[in-house]
């Protein structure tokens, strides 16, 4: 497997040409590749900022997260949005030009977008698009990638009824591929000014790539999460 990263020119909010930006920086794309990109790119190419003066942070986060979970030890409230759990909804002012940069309305979309695009653009069959963002994770400091949206593959490779080396069979474990990939790729893309939004994922050799919608596969419901006990009484 191996990681190429993609330096590219700075997208200037509240908007901007992300797919001139593909067009001139990419390299050759190839079969069977996954391109992860940054969602503040993204959401700066959907238009998807607004002024500092004119936003109301917390009708927003009422608005947009599915879960609120209040922090009254921090500024801002942990929230899970589009089945993440991030920090205000994912409101960001950093790399934004005195705007709030919002996430993508709808990162699958966005996804699948771009995926038809490139596939167009390079004529091949197989490619797979990751929208990822920056995430903190209990008990840890610093950031992590996660994939808010995706196209072009499956997102989990399911393990179960298999056996592990001593024969014993596997009743729950399904490997998450695509978080596995966003984490590894936002080692490259950095969390400042790196410029480095985007990163191609190559030899990706356990992957099946398929057109769809697969985000039920990843996604579980609150009564099946493992966690839940963590924000159950916020639902």
């Amino acid at each position: 497997m191996q990681y190429i990263p993609v330096k590219t020119r700075i997208l200037k909010p509240p908007k901007d040409d992300l797919f001139s930006v593909l067009d001139e920086y990419l390299p050759v794309i190839k079969e069977r590749d996954v391109v992860v990109i940054s969602s503040k790119v993204v959401a700066i190419g959907e238009g998807r900022c607004v002024k500092e003066s004119d936003f109301n942070k917390k009708e927003h986060i009422e608005k947009e997260a599915e879960v609120i979970i209040p922090r009254p030890y921090w500024k801002a409230p942990l929230t899970i949005t589009n089945h993440v759990m991030v920090s205000s909804s994912g409101v960001d002012r950093s790399n934004s030009n005195g705007y709030y940069t919002l996430l993508p309305a709808d990162p699958f979309a966005s996804a699948e977008k771009i995926c038809a695009y490139l596939k167009n653009r390079f004529k091949i069959r197989d490619l797979g698009i990751i929208i990822t963002d920056s995430v903190s994770s209990p008990c840890r400091f610093g950031a992590t990638g996660r994939a808010i949206g995706f196209w072009g593959f499956v997102p989990l490779k399911n393990h179960i009824g298999e056996k592990d080396l001593f024969g014993r069979k596997i009743k729950y474990e399904r490997a998450n591929l695509v978080d596995g990939i966003a984490s590894g790729a936002n080692v490259l893309m950095g969390e400042v000014a790196e410029c480095t939004p985007i990163v191609i994922a190559r030899g990706l050799d356990n992957l099946e790539f398929k057109d769809g919608n697969f985000k039920n596969i990843l996604f579980c419901s609150f009564a099946e999460d493992t966690f839940r006990i963590l924000y159950e009484r916020f639902l």
